[in-house]
């Protein structure tokens, strides 16, 4: 295609020594690392999410959130690699990548403090591990500005769930920061670095159970999600190369999913963004829908339920290469 040949330019100021900290995760200390994100960054952010995380994390482990596609991640990734989760939300690919043996080094980076405040915790676990070598660190940073790292320092980087965050929905060009993003991971990775992405296609968002009960929030939140053509354009044009795609039927609540009353509670709610955006209206009606539907055909909507999954698939898996 004609226009994957464009260079994309970043948005971004690059990092400069004169104003922030530029971290070589091989060289940093295990200390965990106060906020890098600047002002106009966290206004912008304020701006364009739409979930109370520092409210949400307290509950967000518990709502059964759960890590998905890990094994595939540690099959892809080098011996003794380091990695940047970027938007590590509490930190759940933490310990299982850290925990492979195969992982020198860890960077979780989160805007929320709600959520590196969990992240933080596991990240000390893991330092106080004796079984444990490498090193963990977690760091306040804002996707939405250039990332507080040098040039071609990670192995790999790690991106979960994290488009619907940082897409502004605002603007006619909704991607823009998404696109300045790739851009930087292109330069933070190791030329042939790895880039792990899980993402939701549009036909995937559908299917979850309780979004077909909310149509309006269902649109909504598949406006702030790229679909998987638009992704591999912006990866691309951002000098990424060398992709797979691959389907994934884990549900990103674990087996809360299917322990469909939860639905009911505040803290199964907090696992997914989608309840954010749903207006009192159709909250209300979604709610009758669900209940009734489980009461009086529970066989039909299980069913309906597991076909969805098993059709499409829950999320997809990408992994590419920088050049």
């Amino acid at each position: 295609m004609d226009n994957m040949s464009q260079t994309f330019v970043s948005p971004f100021t690059a990092p400069s020594t004169s104003d922030s900290k530029l971290l070589d995760p091989v060289v940093e200390s295990t200390a965990d690392i106060s906020s890098l994100i600047s002002d106009q960054s966290r206004i912008v952010n304020e701006e364009i999410e739409f979930e109370d995380y520092l409210r949400a994390s307290f509950s967000y482990d518990k709502s059964g959130r759960s890590p998905v596609c890990v094994e595939q991640i540690i099959e892809n990734i080098p011996q003794d690699c380091a990695v940047l989760d970027a938007g590590c939300g509490t930190g759940n690919y933490m310990s299982p990548l850290v925990k492979s043996g195969k992982v020198k080094s860890y960077i979780g980076m989160d805007v929320n403090e709600g959520m590196l405040f969990h992240a933080r915790k596991k990240a000390a676990a893991l330092r106080a591990a004796e079984s444990v070598t490498a090193d963990v660190t977690t760091l306040a940073g804002s996707l939405l500005e250039s990332l507080p790292f040098g040039d071609n320092v990670f192995d790999v980087i790690i991106l979960n769930q994290v488009f619907p965050h940082i897409s502004d929905v605002r603007v006619f060009n909704k991607t823009k920061f998404i696109s300045a993003m790739m851009v930087e991971f292109s330069r933070c990775l190791k030329p042939g670095g790895l880039l792990s992405i899980n993402t939701c296609t549009h036909d995937q968002i559908s299917a979850v159970w309780y979004n077909n009960a909310m149509p309006e929030a269902c649109e909504e939140i598949k406006q702030r999600t790229p679909d998987i053509d638009e992704i591999k354009v912006l990866l691309e044009s951002s000098g990424f190369t060398d992709f797979s795609f691959t389907k994934d039927n884990e549900p990103l609540l674990g087996e809360n999913y299917w322990r469909y009353e939860l639905c009911f509670t505040e803290g199964y709610r907090s696992g997914d963004a989608i309840w954010s955006l749903v207006r009192d209206e159709e909250y209300a009606k979604a709610l009758m829908s669900m209940k009734y539907g489980l009461r009086e055909e529970r066989e039909t909507f299980d069913n309906i339920a597991h076909n969805a999954v098993e059709g499409t698939g829950h999320s997809t898996q990408i992994f590419c290469r920088s050049l």
